[in-house]
């Protein structure tokens, strides 16, 4: 299991040549499973890497087959603000934990704000639905976990 948030940064290597760093992961709109990634590529700027193309999230670098292609118009796509079944505001979405060999989202980290997270920390929903909005998803939890 990985973070989304560790994937930032990291190399992209397609054909056995540096593609570029990673900038960012992006979800489906239904929040569980990563679509792709936007890389940063140097002077060609910013790509997309398309999910079918990702053969494995490593440690240390993301390992690829395949061209970059253009980046998607929905690609800053985000789960954001999380509520509980009853509507009450939780806190947002700060970090998507990936299984690495399926790509599918296992877990998403949400943080209640500053302070809780320094009292006591933030927490993680296996178990939640999305509603997709234009730019961003709003996140429904069952039941906070983790705490």
């Amino acid at each position: 299991m990985t973070g989304m948030k560790k994937l930032e940064g990291m190399p992209v290597m397609c054909g056995g040549k540096k593609a570029g760093h990673v900038l960012r992961g992006v979800l489906t709109r239904d929040g569980r499973s990563l679509r792709g990634m936007v890389i940063r590529s140097g002077l060609q700027g910013m790509r997309w890497l398309e999910r079918e193309q990702i053969q494995l999230l490593g440690h240390v670098s993301v390992i690829a087959e395949g061209a970059l292609s253009k980046v998607p118009r929905d690609a800053d796509y985000h789960l954001f603000r999380v509520s509980d079944a009853e509507g009450e505001r939780l806190g947002i979405v700060t970090d998507a934990i990936i299984n690495e060999e399926t790509l599918r989202v296992a877990a998403l980290e949400i943080s209640s704000g500053p302070i809780d997270d320094v009292i006591h920390g933030r927490w993680y929903a296996t178990a939640f639905s999305v509603l997709p909005g234009k730019e961003c998803g709003h996140v429904t939890v069952l039941a906070k976990e983790g705490r």
